[in-house]
C-alpha cells in the first residue's frame, strides 16, 4: 500500500513539473500589460528618454516577437556596424519598462514557472531573511538577474545590470557579436565589437557611442558626448560613474562560470538541465517500480 502510494506521489510530481516546464516554455511570464510598469514606461522620466532616441510617440511597451523582428530587420539593414548597434540600443530599451516602476521585487523574485528548482531556492533565501540571517544566496534569487536574453527579455522589466548583460547575450547568440560588460562603479554597460573596433552601448537609457572606454578616458571630446548625452536624458548622475574609481571590464556574462566573468551562477547553468532531468528521472524511477517484476522476468532471458 505504502509502495503504491508513493508510486502515485512521485507519478504526480514528476508530471507537474514537466507540465510547468512545458507551459512556461510556450508562454513566459511577460509583465509588459501590468498597469504599474505602463505607467512607469509613459512617466516623465521615462517619456524623456522616449523623445531623446524619437519614440516619443509609442503607445505601448514592444512586446519581445516585435522587438526580435525589430532587431533582425536592422540588422538586415545595416548589417555589423555601428548604425545597427545605434538602432538595437534603441529597440532594447522601447521593449522593457524603467527600472524605477520595474526593478520591484514582485517581478524580480525568480517564479516557480520559470525555473522550480530556483525557486525552491527563493524560498529558502526568503526564510533566511525573515529570521534575520543573511541570505546564503546574497538576494539572487529574489531580485534575479539572467544572463539568457531570452528569459530577460520576455520579463520585460529592467536594470542596468540586467540589460547589460541580457543585451550582450543577444548580439552574441543572435549576431555572433563580441562584447565586454563595463561594470561602472554604479552603472553597467557593454561595448560591442564590431570590424575591430569596440564601441559602447548603454541599452538601460537606450544609448550608444561611436568610441570604447578607453577612447572614452583619452578624449575629452569623448568626455563632453557622454556628459552631455546623459544631460540630455536627465540622467546626468549616470555619466558621473564614468569618472569614478573602480571601474572594470569582463569578458563574458554567466551564468557559465569563466575567468572574467560578470554575473557567474553555477546554480542558474545547472538547474536549467536539471529542471528537465530530474522530473524524467522520476518518471523512468515511476515505471521500473510498477513494471520491476515484468523487467526482472525479462532479464533472465537476456
Amino acid at each position: 500500500m505504502v509502495k503504491k502510494v508513493f508510486i502515485n506521489f512521485l507519478l504526480f510530481v514528476s508530471l507537474i513539473l514537466l507540465l510547468v516546464n512545458i507551459y512556461n516554455f510556450f508562454s513566459p511570464i511577460d509583465y509588459r500589460n501590468d498597469p504599474y510598469l505602463i505607467k512607469g514606461y509613459f512617466s516623465k522620466e521615462n517619456k524623456k528618454i522616449l523623445d531623446f532616441i524619437s519614440e516619443g510617440n509609442r503607445s505601448e511597451i514592444l512586446s519581445y516577437n516585435d522587438t526580435i523582428k525589430k532587431l533582425d530587420e536592422q540588422y538586415s539593414i545595416y548589417g555589423e556596424s555601428y548604425e545597427f548597434l545605434k538602432e538595437a540600443s534603441k529597440v532594447y530599451f522601447i521593449s522593457k519598462a524603467p527600472p524605477s516602476h520595474s526593478w520591484k521585487e514582485k517581478y524580480t523574485k525568480i517564479k516557480f514557472q520559470e525555473n522550480w528548482l530556483l525557486y525552491i531556492l527563493r524560498v529558502f533565501e526568503e526564510i533566511q531573511i525573515n529570521y534575520g540571517k543573511d541570505s546564503l544566496y546574497n538576494g539572487a534569487y529574489i531580485y534575479y538577474q539572467s544572463s539568457d536574453y531570452k528569459f530577460a527579455l520576455k520579463r520585460g522589466i529592467s536594470l542596468c545590470s540586467q540589460d547589460a548583460i541580457s543585451f550582450a547575450n543577444l548580439l552574441k547568440r543572435r549576431y555572433n557579436i563580441n562584447y565586454n560588460i563595463i561594470g561602472l562603479a554604479g552603472h553597467v554597460l557593454i561595448q560591442v565589437k564590431i570590424n575591430d573596433q569596440y564601441l559602447l552601448s548603454d541599452p538601460n537609457m537606450g544609448l550608444a557611442f561611436n568610441f570604447s572606454i578607453d577612447e572614452y578616458y583619452d578624449s575629452e571630446k569623448n568626455q563632453l558626448k557622454v556628459k552631455n548625452t546623459y544631460e540630455k536624458i536627465g540622467q546626468s548622475n549616470l555619466a558621473i560613474h564614468f569618472n569614478k574609481t573602480g571601474n572594470r571590464i569582463f569578458d563574458y556574462t554567466g551564468p557559465e562560470i569563466r575567468e572574467n566573468t560578470y554575473n557567474p551562477d553555477t546554480l542558474t547553468f545547472y538547474t536549467n538541465f536539471f529542471k528537465w532531468i530530474l522530473p524524467i528521472l522520476f518518471l523512468i524511477i515511476v515505471f521500473y517500480l510498477k513494471h520491476k517484476s515484468k523487467i526482472l522476468f525479462l532479464k533472465k532471458f537476456f
